[in-house]
């Protein structure tokens, strides 16, 4: 990440003596930029600031102390005596930088390990578990949101008759199918099995049914290609203006249960 021009010196008077130095300018840029960025999420370098208190308290302290060693590197480079020993210094300050990236490898590990607990690793989608945890959130839907619950048709009978390779294929195309649907501020995860869901935020009925022509032209597009495994599936959904007082939980419920009927009916449509 630091690179030094091997061919860039400074030198300055001591006393008596000449004394040659690198040139650290091009050093002092990046990591005035590093710094930054673990604190404020600017700069060249894209970093993430963690929200841990105690880790911004360092990192203050850090900060400081650079702007310290910078003032002591400054007046060496301009032949005034330095007030601190530059060694000492950058001793001490490399080591606070070296917690640094300690914490930022720990916090980095975690969200790896986060990120995996709430992934569905077939899909790439969120998982169970993630779809789960919007739940928890038990206040009254302020804006206008819709949950839609989407189910892929004959699956058991493509595992039974083809085998679970296929329908597993099936899943993933139909799962990267629906996320290029809809756009990416809207929420797409996979309840499980054959079952996904979707939140759509700021939600109107022409809103979803330009996101539901855009599913259904994307599969159709699919099945055109004249693959052997045709994507069949149904959805239905729940409008949090059609309710007076609803949660997420509240939508998801109702779209799974109109679901449900509609499978049974259809069912009992095919015996009759």
């Amino acid at each position: 990440m630091f690179q030094r021009d091997e061919g860039r010196k400074r030198s300055f008077r001591k006393g008596k003596k000449s004394i040659e130095v690198w040139d650290l300018s091009g050093f002092e840029i990046d990591l005035n930029d590093i710094l930054s960025g673990l604190k404020y999420e600017d700069g060249h370098y894209d970093l993430v600031s963690l929200s841990d208190k105690d880790y911004q308290k360092k990192l203050d302290v850090q900060i400081a102390y650079w702007d310290k060693l910078k003032n002591e590197i400054q007046k060496v480079r301009s032949g005034e005596n330095g007030t601190a020993d530059l060694v000492d210094m950058s001793e001490t300050y490399f080591q606070m930088a070296n917690e640094t990236v300690a914490a930022v490898k720990v916090s980095h590990a975690n969200r790896q390990l986060e990120q995996k607990a709430y992934i569905d690793l077939h899909t790439g989608l969120p998982n169970k578990s993630k779809c789960e945890e919007l739940f928890h959130n038990v206040e009254f839907i302020k804006t206008p949101t819709a949950c839609i619950v989407f189910d892929m048709n004959n699956l058991k009978r493509v595992n039974d008759s083809l085998g679970h390779s296929i329908g597993d294929q099936l899943i993933l195309n139909f799962a990267r199918l629906l996320r290029n649907s809809i756009p990416t501020k809207h929420f797409v995860g996979r309840y499980g099995g054959d079952e996904f869901m979707a939140v759509i935020y700021d939600a109107t009925r022409e809103s979803i049914t330009e996101i539901l022509t855009e599913l259904q032209n994307e599969v159709e597009q699919f099945n055109g290609y004249g693959t052997q495994f045709r994507i069949s599936y149904s959805h239905r959904l729940a409008l949090s203006t059609d309710y007076n007082e609803c949660t997420l939980r509240t939508l998801f419920d109702k779209a799974d249960k109109y679901m449900y009927e509609n499978k049974q009916q259809s069912k009992q449509g095919r015996q009759d």
